[in-house]
């Protein structure tokens, strides 16, 4: 599936480039053993970025990932999902991201690349 495929090779919304934080539900159950859940005095929890269990672009509790990471679908994902843009086309524009940090591109561009694409509020 594209949109699977879309997600394994970008892994950007886990690896701290768009967030900082994932915040759990005050009951939810995750697999603490492999993400670093982090509470606060408050007993709020999160999961800081990036994710301890992304392995390269690809999460390694998928099945038992985080509510907000199962409800989060980036702009990128969605134009897919509507045919707006194809495969080949969001694929490369996970590639210009990735280049853009490995690249040193300044931090005002590389923020705009991301909103722009992925949603992310600068």
């Amino acid at each position: 599936m594209s949109l699977e495929t879309l997600c394994r090779a970008c892994g950007l919304c886990c690896d701290g480039s768009l967030f900082s934080r994932v915040p759990l539900a005050p009951t939810e159950r995750v697999p603490e053993t492999a993400l670093a859940v982090v509470t606060n005095e408050k007993g709020g929890r999160h999961v800081p970025q990036r994710c301890a269990a992304l392995s390269g672009t690809v999460c390694q509790v998928y099945a038992e990932r985080p509510l907000a990471c199962r409800r989060y679908e980036c702009l990128l994902f969605g134009a897919l999902r509507s045919g707006e843009v194809s495969l080949d086309e969001a694929l490369a524009v996970v590639t210009q991201a990735r280049a853009l940090g490995q690249e040193g591109a300044p931090e005002a561009v590389r923020e705009r690349y991301l909103s722009f694409h992925f949603g992310r509020r600068p």
